[in-house]
């Protein structure tokens, strides 16, 4: 365990340090970079669609909240899966804390591709580890784990049948 959070907190300093890096000098990295780095402080959520903040703090809680008890799950079963919850719960209270102490999220990753916008090193734990989920769900999951799926659909529709000859 002592491994797991070790490399959690690395990634999150990760993160943080890159993010101050480029807030504090933005035209020295992007000059240097060609541009590759590109101070961005986004107001809006992912994928920068608007949300006023009215909704968006509530939103974030409730979102964090499943997401620690998501982990905590994951942690009392010994799951694999304690890694992408981990990664997206550091992607989400940093960025979080870029919302309180800058009033957006410090975006600088640029690849200058027509469909992709600006992110940063949280955005890409996020998306990293969502990919994760949804790959160990389809492919690995044990039944019972996180949500009922295709294996579980026919035991349900087993019961629901004998229930109704009964």
């Amino acid at each position: 365990m002592f491994r797991y959070f070790f490399v959690i907190a690395l990634l999150f300093l990760l993160d943080r340090t890159t993010k101050t890096l480029i807030f504090l000098s933005p035209a020295d990295i992007s000059e240097k970079t060609q541009g590759f780095f590109s101070l961005v402080l986004n107001k809006n959520i992912a994928f920068s669609l608007p949300l006023d903040y009215f909704l968006l703090y509530p939103l974030i809680f409730l979102i964090l909240f499943f997401l620690l008890w998501q982990w905590r799950k994951s942690q009392q079963a010994k799951s694999y899966l304690i890694w992408p919850w981990g990664l997206i719960i550091i992607g989400a209270l940093s960025n979080l804390l870029d919302r309180w102490r800058y009033g957006g999220v410090i975006d600088f990753i640029n690849l200058k591709l027509p469909f992709a916008s600006v992110f940063n090193l949280a955005d890409l734990y996020i998306s990293v580890a969502v990919v994760w989920i949804i790959w160990y769900l389809w492919f690995y999951r044990p039944a019972g784990d996180l949500a009922s799926g295709p294996a579980d659909k026919d035991k349900e529709e087993d019961n629901f049948d004998s229930d109704k000859k009964a």
